[in-house]
């Protein structure tokens, strides 16, 4: 399966993590080396005080669950790099957490299937964002957007569950299990015991909105403050989410509040009561832009605080009962989605 210009490349996996790790490796090295050079310059310190705080990522990764320090490893043997880069990748949110920058517009349809969203993020990783479908041992499978060199991001699994969140900053210490790693633990999960059991063991010591969603209809919704998780009910009609904290008034900046407040209000007016609730009303409200500064499918512009120019780098809408993902790659409404099932498995990378 050839890929276009609006197309993503996607790789299959298989075998053990360290295996499937260094598939990942191999076929994205030269990503993998432009996505570090795009998170050095956004990290912004020196080598000798990174990588210390990198190994400290790795330890507490292995503690959680040693098969994804183990794919983690894999990943830099393939890729040929110091496997603390690629944990310090894996720990990108938890280095950037004071950062102010507005990222995601979360929807799910409380009580049905549909959920998605659009990830935005720096123009320069549109050409680098990566799809992976992954088989384990077990003939467990999943499918993720992410970025080169991280396990994991926004996804579905065959058992009906999907991820997603949103980037939600704190001045607060940000040293526990790192948000994607998480993220790729509850691809894992085949049942809500699973992901409660998941969430348990993944603590707190993150900053993020994480939304964890079902084919059944059922979600759950939890603020990441630091040390701090706090659930969220899921909305009567919809379930949303931006990038600014719903249960505390933890300090946001000026710019990504008005931003973030801006989008969240118009997604709400978007999925209130009475308005459609299926796959194409969800592609459409993830592709809106009626409002010129604060469009839910966000332009490409310069934003304070922030490397380069910032705007949606991809809009996901997931039909979970299906166990399809649709994606749409940049910020042109007019561009088409591809449609991606899980349980399918190609043999070699679709470039």
């Amino acid at each position: 399966m050839p890929v276009g210009k609006n197309r993503f490349p996607l790789l299959d996996v298989w075998g053990g993590p360290k295996e499937r790790g260094r598939q990942i490796g191999a076929a994205f090295g030269e990503r993998i080396a432009q996505t570090l050079s795009i998170y050095k310059a956004y990290f912004a310190r020196p080598d000798e005080s990174l990588l210390p705080v990198a190994a400290h990522f790795r330890g507490v990764i292995d503690s959680f669950n040693p098969q994804y320090s183990a794919e983690i490893e894999g990943i830099a043997e393939g890729a040929e790099v110091d496997p603390l880069w690629i944990y310090a990748l894996n720990a990108r949110s938890e280095l950037l957490a004071a950062l102010s920058a507005s990222e995601c517009t979360v929807v799910h349809y409380s009580g049905t299937p549909f959920v998605g969203q659009n990830w935005d993020w720096s123009e320069k990783l549109e050409d680098l964002v990566v799809l992976i479908r992954s088989e384990d041992e077990r003939g467990r499978r999943f499918l993720t957007m992410t970025e080169p060199g991280i396990l994991a991001k926004v996804g579905l699994n065959d058992a009906g569950f999907c991820v997603c969140l949103n980037f939600l900053p704190t001045p607060k210490q940000t040293n526990g299990l790192p948000s994607h790693v998480l993220l790729r633990a509850l691809l894992d999960a085949g049942s809500w015991t699973e992901v409660e059991e998941t969430i348990e063991r993944a603590g707190t010591g993150r900053s993020l909105n994480l939304l964890v969603a079902s084919a059944d209809g059922r979600s759950i919704n939890i603020e990441y403050e630091g040390d701090t998780a706090r659930r969220i009910e899921a909305g009567g009609s919809a379930t949303t989410h931006t990038n600014h904290y719903l249960t505390c008034d933890a300090p946001v900046d000026a710019e990504l509040l008005e931003n973030s407040t801006a989008r969240l209000d118009r997604i709400r007016a978007l999925t209130a009561s009475g308005t459609p609730r299926d796959l194409a009303r969800l592609k459409s409200v993830l592709s809106d832009q009626e409002h010129p500064e604060h469009a839910i499918l966000a332009p490409y512009k310069d934003s304070d605080g922030f490397l380069g120019r910032k705007g949606t780098v991809c809009t996901i809408a997931m039909d979970l009962s299906q166990r399809l993902m649709h994606i749409r790659r940049g910020n042109d409404p007019d561009n088409p989605f591809h449609q991606f099932p899980v349980m399918e498995k190609e043999t070699a990378l679709s470039m």
